[in-house]
């Protein structure tokens, strides 16, 4: 059995081609994930520069302006963590001929944040 799903295309000119799905499901999960988590890293760095976050966490940010930098930091934690679990909600069964399916299926997990 081929490790590999063969799709075929038709061209806008009528041709076929060929494509060949090379897909890992564990590699395309880590990568998505690894995605994930720099969106998230590089979003939190712009709400709340690390600056803020450092004097947040030695006490010098206090009473309601933390607390609006935390929730802001927070609510981009909890949407990637929710990110996550969709991503690894996605399960393969190991069969060649569902994989490609699989690795679509975490593909689509896309970040879609607006807070």
């Amino acid at each position: 059995m081929s490790n590999f799903k063969t799709l075929m295309i038709c061209n806008q000119n009528g041709s076929v081609q060929s494509i060949i799905d090379e897909r890992e499901f564990e590699p395309v999960r880590q990568h998505r994930l690894r995605q994930i988590r720099k969106r998230a890293a590089r979003l939190i760095e712009e709400a709340v520069p690390e600056f803020k976050q450092r004097n947040i966490a030695m006490g010098i940010i206090t009473g309601s302006e933390k607390t609006a930098l935390l929730s802001q930091i927070n609510a981009i934690r909890d949407y990637c963590n929710g990110l996550e679990d969709e991503i690894n909600a996605v399960t393969w069964d190991g069969k060649d001929e569902t994989r490609a399916a699989a690795c679509d299926a975490i593909e689509s997990v896309s970040w879609q944040y607006g807070g």
